[in-house]
């Protein structure tokens, strides 16, 4: 309810005039029998052409002005409607962009996405056909039943005599297409996921000949779907149903007992066709209803699942920090590090435990280790993805959960092993943490990662569109772009997450040559299975089971014979093995 009270707030001057623009059209429509029951008793006390022809008139432009009001109440309440859609949206998408990662991580895209497009239009209904129908419903009943009551109070009880048990059933019925609504809604967010899922993985569905079987799974899907859907619209059609064949039952009696009152002289003929007139107005309101609770319903049930959205909120202490903090020079201190992820990630224990490390600004650090170590996770943790505990990550030696989130993370750029792109051309991509840069520094650092050497494959250079996720380019032209993205950023810290696992032996010695002098005097990560990718690093740390097995210069480690020199000497055998 709180977000139905902020928005009827918000947009309340449209709706306000909206209601006044509902009193006036019923105060007219109600007018016209009126009108009409006089000019009935005025033909049957002898009345004139020019009486009766007075009469014709002024129900016409009675008609009229209520057709101009009536438009005037539904262009604004319907239009407020949209426009609290609209903000909804936006507000939620922005909220969608601040939940921390751990929501991603339980929640399904496909869930997501049919809260954000589907449950909305269920709002909007509520919003604004929902709000009319009430408001609209409620004024013509209380003028409407005055009315009746002035003309045959006796009568007018008689009428509304069938309308309690109406309710009764109604409140009975309302509780199944509530229920029926949730069903039909989580349903319909079983399939947005079935979708998202089958369009993202499409290579991965025809690779394995999955057609037939996914066709199949996709079509019980939906077809739980229709039998909810159709269990709902039995519900609603049940209402509909009711309303309509009690209203009947009410005219029947009205007919018979009005009948009668006019017979014995306590209730003009003009009366009962006014009386009746005001039941007919009454009608359909009452068979409106149903489907007015049915919108309620659903969208009260949209409502819920939004707000369960809204009520996510940041894990990440850097987020109630408002301070900005000073340029970062890219000083990494790490005390005593115990990470475990809190959304059931991770083999169920710490995958980060005792990590003690010191990066002094502007040096590189290698890091190395097998699959499951905990690599990604601990230089995730440097770009503020997950909270830390505290006292354990220091950056220019101030606690991590004391640095705003948003300007920390615009000092550190990192490169992911798995590259995520726009659909848009590679040089917006480039450009997408600094959508004003100059076209030379996007060139300047597009050769930098070795882009360019492909430019002659690409149709229109780097103004070439890559497509939904970047499928149009290979695995190792999208983790170049995503290099190039980062160092058009100018980090402090950058962070390499094994961004060269897709390029060849030959390339990734040409960006790493490159690279030299682009990170002189920038605090630069380096992860990488292979070990030629970190010689070059002024220290390397190796990490095993989520710990630091051993540290030091390469040339210290390579003397070792400790798991680093064990892990090249491993590489050169399977390099030669390669190349016989």
């Amino acid at each position: 309810m709180s977000l139905i009270l902020r928005y009827l707030r918000a947009y309340r001057r449209e709706f306000l005039l909206g209601v006044a623009c509902l009193v006036a059209t019923n105060a007219l429509s109600l007018w016209i029998p009126w009108l009409l029951k006089q000019a009935i008793e005025a033909l049957r006390q002898g009345a004139v052409a020019r009486t009766l022809t007075r009469y014709a008139f002024s129900i016409a432009a009675v008609a009229c002005a209520l057709a101009v009001v009536r438009t005037g109440s539904r262009l604004l309440i319907l239009g407020a409607s949209r426009r609290v859609v609209f903000d909804i949206r936006n507000d939620l998408f922005d909220h969608l962009l601040a939940v921390p990662a751990s929501f991603y991580g339980r929640t399904r895209t496909g869930e997501i996405m049919s809260r954000a497009v589907n449950d909305l239009m269920l709002i909007r209904s509520l919003f604004g056909p929902g709000v009319l129908n009430v408001v609209d419903v409620s004024l013509r009943y209380g003028a409407g039943l005055l009315l009746m009551a002035v003309l045959d109070p006796v009568l007018t009880f008689a009428a509304v005599l069938p309308y309690p048990f109406l309710l009764l059933g109604v409140f009975r019925v309302s509780r199944t297409i509530h229920q029926r609504s949730n069903a039909t809604q989580e349903q319909l967010a079983e399939i947005s996921n079935k979708a998202q899922e089958n369009l993202s993985g499409i290579n991965m569905v025809k690779a394995f000949c999955r057609e037939a079987e996914e066709n199949a799974a996709w079509a019980a899907m939906t077809r739980e779907y229709r039998d909810r859907s159709l269990a709902l619209a039995r519900s609603r059609g049940a209402i509909v149903t009711l309303m309509g064949g009690l209203g009947g039952l009410s005219s029947l009696i009205v007919l018979w007992l009005g009948g009668r009152h006019v017979i014995e002289g306590t209730l003009t003929l003009g009366g009962l066709v006014a009386f009746m007139s005001y039941l007919a107005l009454l009608t359909g309101p009452t068979v409106m209803m149903g489907w007015v609770l049915g919108v309620f319903q659903r969208g009260l049930g949209a409502i819920r699942r939004v707000e369960e959205i809204r009520a996510e909120t940041s894990d990440l202490p850097g987020d109630r920090v408002a301070a900005q903090p000073a340029p970062l020079t890219g000083g990494v201190e790490i005390r005593g590090l115990d990470f475990a992820y809190p959304d059931g990630r991770g083999p169920g224990r710490d995958v980060l435990r005792g990590i003690t490390l010191a990066v002094p600004a502007g040096t590189t650090l290698g890091i190395v280790g097998p699959v499951g170590s905990g690599k990604s996770t601990l230089v995730g943790l440097l770009a503020a993805v997950r909270p830390v505990p505290g006292g354990t990550v220091f950056l220019d030696g101030r606690d991590l959960n004391d640095l705003p989130t948003g300007p920390l993370r615009a000092q550190v750029g990192i490169v992911p092993q798995e590259t995520f792109l726009f659909s848009r051309t590679i040089a917006e991509n480039i450009a997408l943490g600094t959508p004003g840069a100059p076209r030379e520094r996007i060139e300047a650092v597009a050769r930098l990662a070795q882009i360019t050497r492909d430019l002659p494959d690409f149709p229109q250079g780097l103004d070439t569109l890559v497509g939904e996720r970047g499928v149009t380019l290979s695995g190792g032209q999208r983790q170049r772009v995503a290099l190039a993205r980062a160092l058009l950023i100018d980090p402090r810290i950058l962070i390499l997450d094994d961004a060269l696992s897709s390029v060849d032996a030959d390339t990734e010695e040409a960006i790493l040559a490159g690279l030299r002098d682009a990170t002189r005097g920038r605090t630069t990560f380096v992860i990488s299975h292979r070990v030629s990718a970190v010689l070059g690093a002024d220290r390397i740390a190796v990490l095993e089971d989520g710990r630091i097995a051993e540290e030091g210069a390469p040339g210290d480690l390579l003397a070792r014979d400790g798991p680093f020199a064990r892990l090249r000497q491993r590489q050169q055998i399977e390099r030669e093995l390669e190349d016989l």
